[in-house]
């Protein structure tokens, strides 16, 4: 009797040193408690090595607390019985850069569970196939530094000079960008169950109604956080769709003057972007830095904000192991900024004037000197067309400074300031449009030149 009692009680103990039993386990499992389902199961494991629920659950859990290595190992433990862990066993290489082994594992459970998930299995499998590609071109960033910070603390360290424009939250939690001159605004607005980029001009002392922006740039469900550049043509912002990486990305469009309408958005590529989210890209042309915001690498609810030195013309990694590669691309590994002139340059040293000038003739061909129109007509428009756009800008500082007077004004001084406000305002978009009537005519006499 007092031997049954002895096995009884070693029976007791050891269930309490294993910390659960498999049903316990399992509902700790179910209600999301990770952390202690994963001791539970290494629990069980210790008695039940091989058994195959408890090597998948385990791998389950690890893979829910981010660690996807060793929910790797135990997925490949885990047996033949539970079909899904190729699906979950992809999820984990994606998230680690192991695209290739993503790829195969994506595809096995497509030809062993083909009816299955079949619409998110085809996304991420298309998410891991285009990682693949852009492992081929792997920009080089020269990263200044980075820091971790909350996301909702992240645009208090990007620190951009006033001549870049201003960056702040709205009440919906939207990120607006607002320009150098206080003339536009551009943020993200939800409409029904889209989020979409939205702009505002400056009147006399409010701002207009908001104009959506065309759909060749909110064309996917999801858009926020624009950045525009001094050029007002230059457009970067976040967008989550099916040709994505991973949730937002970054993207850049360009507008065209001509057509007056925006260039498809194109991926920024690697590595700006990742299989997790990106949220804000941000360019500071006087100080010569840029900036991205990231949740690679971060905690949940944190960022990375990573600043970079903008060089000159973009330049890739070449004749890199594939190891190698994928560091820089993620990021874990980067090129350290040596250069001395960075985040110290001073408004006082950016020099008044620019002795050249850079003209877009076509997407192959930019002119930088007089010296390069072959057409003496387009060289006399070319002319005309720069003091106009000169008489465009001066109205239009102008214009921005009576605003301001405008909006700190008492009621007399407004009705004085009126009728010149509104002249300048009319006077703005017939400048524009004569500019740009200039631009067509001088491309047409250049390419009819170069036919000649």
């Amino acid at each position: 009797m007092q031997k049954i009692l002895f096995f009884i009680l070693c029976f007791a103990c050891a269930t309490t040193l294993l910390g659960q039993t498999p049903s316990s386990a399992e509902k700790l499992f179910k209600a999301g408690k990770y952390a202690d389902a994963q001791k539970a199961y290494k629990a069980l494991l210790k008695s039940y090595p091989s058994n195959q629920l408890y090597l998948y659950r385990y791998a389950r859990c690890a893979q829910e607390l981010g660690d996807d290595a060793t929910a790797i190992k135990y997925f490949n433990k885990s047996g033949n019985r539970y079909v899904l862990k190729h699906f979950y066993s992809a999820e984990s290489h994606l998230r680690l850069w192991e695209v290739e082994e993503a790829i195969t594992a994506y595809e096995t459970y497509q030809q062993k569970e083909p009816n299955e998930h079949v619409a998110r299995v085809q996304k991420q499998l298309a998410k891991a196939q285009q990682l693949q590609r852009y492992l081929k071109r792997v920009e080089i960033l020269q990263v200044i530094d980075s820091v971790h910070v909350p996301l909702n603390k992240m645009l208090q360290v990007i620190n951009l000079s006033a001549e870049a424009g201003q960056l702040t939250w709205d009440a919906n939690k939207s990120i607006v960008y607002t320009n150098q001159r206080n003339d536009r605004r551009l943020w993200g607005t939800k409409h029904q169950q889209n989020t979409l980029l939205v702009s505002s001009q400056r009147l006399l002392d409010s701002w207009s109604t908001p104009d959506t922006l065309p759909v060749s740039i909110n064309y996917s469900e999801h858009q926020t956080s624009p950045f525009l550049l001094n050029d007002g043509v230059t457009l970067y912002f976040a967008a989550q769709n099916e040709e994505g990486l991973g949730g937002l990305d970054i993207y850049v469009s360009r507008y065209n003057t001509i057509t007056e309408s925006y260039t498809s958005p194109e991926n920024m590529g690697l590595p700006y972007n990742s299989p997790d989210n990106e949220y804000i890209f941000a360019v500071d042309e006087v100080r010569q830095i840029g900036y991205l915001a990231t949740d690679r690498f971060a905690k949940k609810g944190y960022v990375h904000v990573y600043s970079f030195a903008i060089t000159g013309d973009k330049q890739y990694w070449r004749n890199l192991n594939h190891k190698t590669l994928v560091e820089y691309a993620r990021l874990n590994k980067f090129e350290r900024y040596s250069g001395d002139n960075i985040a110290t340059v001073q408004e006082e040293n950016i020099p008044d004037e620019i002795a050249d000038f850079q003209f877009v003739l076509n997407d192959s061909i930019v002119y930088t000197s007089l010296a390069d129109f072959q057409s003496q007509a387009a060289r006399d428009m070319y002319n005309e067309w720069k003091q106009t756009e000169q008489q465009y800008l001066s109205e239009q500082l102008q214009l921005h400074l009576l605003r301001e007077e405008y909006a700190n004004a008492e009621e007399s001084r407004k009705k004085e300031l009126t009728p010149t406000i509104l002249r300048l305002e009319n006077n703005q978009s017939q400048l524009h449009q004569r500019c740009q009537a200039y631009l067509q005519e001088i491309r047409k006499l250049e390419q009819q030149s170069a036919q000649q």
